[in-house]
């Protein structure tokens, strides 16, 4: 310290990816940074930590770095320690900043371990090198990062991180690495999810069932499932066992998905919900869209054709109608019609029953499953064509082209496949009055949507209490039996 000046202030900064290296861990980095203090002299205030925290991923949006800083934009250090310059960043930019705030600021940052000083046009420019080494080795870390995880994924081995809900990491008991099992609690949570779901239960009416019965998804604002977290999980491919790599599912020789997992959920139940949770395109979500029995575009107006909208009308005690918005949104309606919503929908169900509520159900079964698998395959195709452009690794082109090969062959088998879809009857042991009373407001508009294509509402007489049947026209679909939604 020279003479006749006060001692720096000084914070020190340690930071480390994962505690596992002794040569870089938190402890080594706080004796060496207090090491230093002592012999030179200076105060040092604190050793401020990121633990299990990456430069590379988080750049500089890290809580202890963020510490720092403030301590030094308010005057409270004038020096920044830390053990090696990567230790604060890993990229030449980031460095960069921090040092011209840190100048500005009146601050300079030393190394315990490397000889530089920022005071110094020679300091800066030795400082900027160790930054270009800092960026270069966390190229270097990445890179066998992906090439260690590639090589997992080709081995059918869980390449690390969170695992999918439904699932636990365990030790391989083949061999080294770790694969996946069921978890057997959350596996069943998913499993009561999907049947509600194929019994006709609307996702909201799941979605609140699974959040009541103790449920709770994985890294959840709020800890509860939300619709869209609950869809993805029971629509996403680690539910049938595959694996992902570059948000591609691996296939085998033939081009069919890999089977890594035991699935959690047979195919034909996945390819079933894809199609039923297949997300709303209309404004304002499902929820909102599936608010009444009859919404959704099964009353018409028999004056313009338009669907009608759910809407209340009076003052204190509103009444909820079904009404034809055509003169109001610009589509022109010459007459447009209203309806008492509970009226026409007690009409519509008593129809319904009365026509087929002593008829068994069948539920229709698509065989959705190749179109699903034809559209898959065309996304890879399309993901390898686009990787093939920018690759260059010979190894890596070679396996490409042997890929894309695979999938064209598949794709051209999956072409060839008839075109109509194969439909199967299947008797599911109720009658449409017991399935009635069985389903919630979704499950019953599905079993409407099967049989009825779309009902007519005409113009009422004002005051008229009830419904007049001769206002309604219900539009039956053609089919060989009633069937289930």
């Amino acid at each position: 310290m020279t003479p006749g000046h006060a001692p720096r202030r000084v914070i020190g900064y340690a930071r480390i990816s994962k505690a596992t290296d002794e040569s870089t861990s938190i402890e080594r980095q706080r004796e060496l940074i207090t090491a230093t203090c002592k012999a030179r002299g200076w105060a040092l205030a604190e050793i401020v930590e990121d633990v299990d925290v990456s430069a590379t991923k988080t750049r500089l949006d890290r809580p202890g770095l963020a510490r720092v800083r403030d301590t030094v934009a308010a005057g409270r250090a004038d020096t920044i320690m830390v053990w090696r310059i990567d230790r604060v960043a890993r990229s030449v930019s980031d460095l960069s900043n921090l040092v011209d705030e840190w100048t500005k600021a009146g601050a300079a940052l030393v190394s315990a371990t490397e000889p530089f000083d920022t005071t110094t046009a020679a300091g800066t420019a030795l400082l900027q090198m160790l930054g270009v080494f800092a960026e270069f080795e966390a190229a270097t870390i990445r890179d066998r990062v992906l090439a260690a995880r590639a090589a997992l994924v080709r081995a059918r081995r869980w390449p690390g991180g969170s695992p999918p809900y439904g699932y636990r990491v365990v030790e391989n008991p083949d061999g080294p690495g770790k694969v996946l099992e069921v978890e057997p609690v959350e596996a069943a949570y998913v499993r009561k999810a999907a049947d509600m779901i194929l019994a006709g239960k609307s996702l909201y009416a799941t979605t609140t069932a699974i959040n009541a019965a103790g449920s709770v998804p994985r890294k959840a604002k709020g800890g509860a499932w939300s619709m869209t977290s609950l869809r993805i999980v029971l629509t996403q491919d680690a539910s049938l066992g595959y694996m992902t790599h570059h948000g591609k599912v691996l296939r085998d020789d033939d081009g069919a998905p890999a089977q890594a997992w035991e699935p959690v959920m047979p195919e034909e139940d996945m390819a079933r919900l894809r199609v039923l949770l297949k997300p709303s395109t209309r404004p304002g979500g499902e929820r909102k869209r599936r608010a009444r029995l009859l919404s959704g575009g099964l009353l018409r107006c028999s004056t313009c054709g338009g669907s009608l909208r759910v809407n209340q009308t009076g003052g204190k005690n509103p009444t909820t109608r079904y009404s034809c918005r055509g003169a109001s949104d610009g589509t022109g309606c010459a007459r447009g019609v209203s309806i008492v919503a509970e009226r026409i929908e007690e009409h519509i169900e008593s129809t319904f029953l009365g026509m087929v509520g002593r008829f068994d159900v069948v539920e229709v079964r698509e065989t959705v499953r190749e179109v699903a698998d034809l559209a898959a395959v065309e996304a890879a195709i399309k993901a390898a064509t686009a990787e093939l452009a920018d690759v260059d690794d010979d190894e890596r082109e070679a396996e490409l082209l042997a890929d894309l090969r695979t999938m064209k062959a598949r794709r051209k088998q999956l072409a060839d496949m008839p075109t109509e879809p194969l439909v199967e009857y299947v008797p599911t042991g109720e009658t449409f009055a017991e399935a009635w009373a069985a389903r919630d407001t979704d499950g019953r508009r599905a079993l409407l949507e099967n049989a009825i294509h779309h009902v007519v509402i005409r113009p009422g007489v004002r005051g008229r209490r009830g419904v007049d049947a001769s206002r309604v026209d219900i539009h039956w679909r053609d089919g060989d039996a009633p069937t289930a939604g």
